[in-house]
C-alpha cells in the first residue's frame, strides 16, 4: 500500500478528537461560562431581563402614578346615599362619604400594605373618564375633539351628577332623583338645575352597569399568583384590581410590576393646618373623608422589587434594605439586582 492510501491512525484520531474536545469547550465556555460566572449567551440573557424589567417597570408605574394622582377625583363630599361598596369589606365606607385614598398596614402579602384608591376615573371602562356639565332645561355640554365625540359621553353610560356647592355643608353634594344616585346620559332631566345660576357636573361612571356605589374603586396589592418563573422566592406582581359594579368583586387584575418583595405606604400629613408637612404616617384608618382631604399633603409609595432573574455571579449588599422605613431582609435572595422604587405625589383631587 503506497503512502497516499494508508488511513489515520488510531493515535492522530484521538488527537484530532481531543483538539476538538478543547475548541469546543472553549466555545461553550466563552458562551455559556460555568458556574458562578457570566458566559456571552448567560450575559445577554441576564441584560436582556434586566432591560425587559426596566421597560415593564416603567409602564407599570406610569399607570400607578397617575391613579394616585386621582384619588378622589368626582367623589361626593355631601349628601351621601346608603351604597354598597367591595364585599370583601377592605377599608369600605359604605354610608359614608368615601375616602379617596385609604391602606391598611401591613395588611398584605409579606407584610406588604394593602392600598385602595376611591374616585370615579379609577376604573378601566372608557366611561369613567368622561365628565360634562348639566345646565336647566337639561343642556349637556358637547366636546368638540378629533375624532369627533372621543370625549364625549354615550347615551347608555352610567353617570352620577354632582352640584359644586358654595359652603362646607353642600360643597360637592351628589344630586340623588327619584331616590337613585345615578343614572343614564340620556336621561338626566330629573338630575338638572332649577335656575340658570346652578351649572352642575356630570361625571361617567360605568360603560353599561348600575353603579352600586357612586364611584369607582381600585386595589393595589401584592398578588402571588402568576408570579414569573424569573423572580426570587416569597415575591409577588404588584397588581391594580378594579371593584366591579355589578356584584362587588375584584375584576381580573391588571400586573404593574413583577417580582415584589414588598410595598409600603407613607402619607405626608399638615395636622394643624399651617401648610407644612409636620407628621408622615403609615396608617390613617383612624381618619374619615374629611381629616384626609383636609389633612394629606403628600402620599410616598415605595415598592422593592428586582431587575431581571437570579445572577450567580452578583451579590447584592446590603442585605437589609429599608422600604418607606421599613426593613426588608433580602439575604436568602443576594444573587438578584434589588431596586427600590419610590413614587411620590400631591394628591391634588383629594380636596379639589
Amino acid at each position: 500500500m503506497s503512502r497516499r492510501e494508508r488511513g489515520f491512525t488510531l493515535v492522530e484520531v484521538m488527537i484530532a478528537l481531543f483538539v476538538m474536545f478543547l475548541a469546543m469547550t472553549a466555545v461553550s465556555t466563552f458562551l455559556v461560562g460555568v458556574k458562578g460566572s457570566g458566559g456571552v449567551l448567560n450575559l445577554y440573557k441576564q441584560q436582556s431581563r434586566i432591560a425587559q424589567s426596566g421597560m415593564d417597570s416603567i409602564i407599570g408605574l406610569e399607570i400607578f402614578r397617575k391613579d394616585l394622582e386621582q384619588a378622589g377625583y368626582g367623589l361626593p363630599w355631601n349628601n351621601i346615599p346608603a351604597y354598597i361598596e367591595a364585599t370583601s369589606m377592605i377599608l369600605n365606607d359604605s354610608g359614608n362619604a368615601p375616602r379617596g385614598i385609604v391602606s391598611v398596614d401591613g395588611g398584605g402579602v409579606s407584610g406588604s400594605d394593602y392600598l385602595v384608591l376611591k374616585a370615579t376615573n379609577v376604573a378601566m371602562n372608557d366611561a369613567c373618564r368622561k365628565w360634562t356639565t348639566l345646565e336647566t332645561g337639561d343642556v349637556k355640554r358637547a366636546w368638540t375633539t378629533v375624532p369627533a365625540n372621543a370625549e364625549n359621553l354615550n347615551a347608555a353610560d352610567r353617570v352620577i351628577v354632582m352640584a359644586p356647592g358654595s359652603t362646607g355643608t353642600n360643597w360637592r353634594s351628589l344630586v340623588i332623583a327619584g331616590g337613585a344616585f345615578s343614572t343614564t346620559y340620556n336621561n338626566t332631566a330629573a338630575f338638572a338645575p332649577a335656575t340658570a345660576a346652578d351649572t352642575r357636573i356630570i361625571y361617567g361612571i360605568d360603560d353599561a352597569t348600575a353603579p352600586r356605589m357612586p364611584f369607582n374603586r381600585a386595589d393595589y396589592y401584592l398578588s402571588t399568583a402568576n408570579v414569573p418563573q424569573r423572580c426570587a422566592p416569597n415575591t409577588g406582581v404588584l397588581v391594580k384590581a378594579v371593584v366591579k359594579q355589578a356584584d362587588g368583586d375584584l375584576d381580573a387584575p391588571l400586573p404593574l410590576l413583577d417580582c415584589v418583595a414588598s410595598m409600603q405606604v407613607r402619607y405626608m400629613l399638615d395636622t394643624d393646618g399651617d401648610g407644612s408637612v409636620d407628621t408622615p404616617l403609615t396608617d390613617i384608618t383612624a381618619l374619615d373623608a374629611q381629616q384626609i382631604r383636609q389633612q394629606v399633603r403628600r402620599v410616598q409609595v415605595s415598592i422593592l422589587a428586582h431587575e431581571g432573574q437570579r445572577d450567580p455571579g452578583y451579590t447584592h449588599s446590603p442585605t437589609n434594605i429599608p422600604v418607606a422605613g421599613t426593613p426588608v431582609d433580602i439575604s436568602p435572595n443576594r444573587n438578584y439586582r434589588w431596586k427600590v422604587y419610590d413614587v411620590v405625589v400631591t394628591p391634588e383631587n383629594l380636596r379639589n
